[in-house]
């Protein structure tokens, strides 16, 4: 399996837009150090619109872009 097929296959199950537990869990991290990529703007999140929700949205292609970004040129 190469590279770019096991990260079609981590994100083929996602939703378009996830929790942070789900992108979590997708990326094999806590939620903790997750929300630590996203302050770094490693990742991008945007936050639900609910009044008065403090809950953190990851749309796929966020997921798929850092992804992307990890691969090493042989």
């Amino acid at each position: 399996m190469s590279a770019a097929d096991w990260i079609a296959d981590t994100v083929a199950g996602l939703a378009p837009l996830t929790t942070a537990s789900e992108a979590a869990a997708a990326l094999r991290t806590s939620p903790r150090n997750l929300r630590r990529m996203i302050v770094d703007g490693r990742i991008h999140a945007v936050r639900a619109k609910d009044a008065g929700s403090s809950r953190v949205l990851i749309p796929r292609a966020s997921i798929e872009s850092y992804l992307r970004g990890l691969l090493v040129s042989p």
